[in-house]
């Protein structure tokens, strides 16, 4: 689980203790200018399966890089219900999932990222 602070300039995820061992990795940091969109519709089973570096005990917890033919993904969440999704561009990752702390709300975090974004270049 992760708790997402939106920033003046970038989104931080700060995951708990045990989700940073769980899936090698700290605290995330993207600037809005690399996302491409953000959305809070539930995890396909599909999106998680590849060469992992992490954790994924099904039904239980996903959490760690997975490397797919789309890419590296990063992944940590229990309830792939409560996911916020951000797809990206010029970054290591190129879609972030985590699940949001309880008292935060996904959809919400979402709608409020994506009104933060630069317009797009034509």
């Amino acid at each position: 689980m992760a708790r997402v602070e939106l920033e003046a300039d970038r989104v931080s995820m700060h995951l708990s203790p045990l989700d940073e061992v769980l899936t090698l990795h700290g605290s995330l940091h993207i600037p809005y200018r690399h996302i491409q969109a953000a959305h809070a519709d539930p995890v396909p089973e599909t999106w998680f399966r590849g060469f992992r570096i992490g954790t994924n005990i099904p039904g239980v917890k996903v959490a760690g890089s997975f490397y797919n033919g789309e890419g590296v993904m990063f992944y940590d969440f229990h309830d792939p219900a409560r996911c916020l999704t951000l797809e990206l561009a010029d970054e290591h990752y190129r879609r972030v999932v985590v699940e949001v702390d309880r008292d935060q709300d996904a959809a919400a975090l979402a709608a409020q990222i994506t009104a933060r974004l630069p317009p797009a270049a034509d």
